[in-house]
């Protein structure tokens, strides 16, 4: 029998950490509470404006037509998202121009479960050379073995400088594909070489 689509969302789901699954449900709860009430969801609201535009030039905009078309709109009593506020729901204006291409043939609702499956599977991708790589780097950064907390601002650090570089495919693994893929994010750490004494050491260093 074909897997559906709310099989896969269940898979993925089941597969998160416990924080990550209470963080899922509180979304999903604030999601079915705006659509009883008729609210517009904030990709709605995004992608109105993102058609209002297209709409306003005549097809797709780029950066800067989307920011001139805004400003005409608004002096015209038409009010449209600012650029800053679509580029950070999508995450960059690449994904937001392939939201506004979706938005042609499908709803928000499947364009957010399209772009929120497509983020949380991602830790299935990532192969132990790309694992391996991204902890030495964030280790070299910081002379030795990282704690979570370290792993993750480091990873955050290096995702927003390649945004600001104009970078928006850079993806690099969380903590979480290597505490399920280890049990444990120091079982991890030993698997990719640390001794156990770096291990334990590294607690001492902060």
């Amino acid at each position: 029998m074909a897997t559906t689509a709310t099989d896969a969302l269940v898979i993925v789901f089941a597969a998160l950490e416990a924080d990550e699954q209470r963080e899922a449900l509180e979304r999903m709860t604030v999601l079915r509470a705006r659509q009883g009430a008729g609210e517009m969801s904030d990709t709605e609201r995004v992608l109105r404006s993102m058609r209002l535009v297209a709409a306003h030039v005549g097809h797709a905009p780029s950066v800067d037509e989307y920011k001139q078309a805004r400003e005409e709109l608004r002096a015209a009593g038409e009010d449209a998202e600012p650029l800053t506020r679509v580029i950070r729901h999508f995450g960059s204006w690449r994904r937001a121009k392939e939201a506004l291409t979706l938005s042609e043939t499908t709803t928000a609702r499947r364009i957010e479960a399209r772009f929120r499956y497509r983020r949380m599977g991602k830790v299935w991708r990532y192969n132990e050379d790309v694992l391996r790589e991204t902890l030495t780097r964030c280790a070299e950064h910081y002379g030795r073995p990282p704690l979570v907390a370290e792993f993750e601002w480091w990873r955050d650090r290096e995702l927003e400088l390649a945004r600001a570089e104009g970078n928006d495919t850079l993806h690099l693994p969380s903590a979480t594909p290597y505490r399920r893929r280890w049990g444990a994010w120091e079982a991890a750490l030993l698997h990719h070489g640390y001794t156990p004494d770096q291990v334990a050491e590294r607690l001492e260093q902060v």
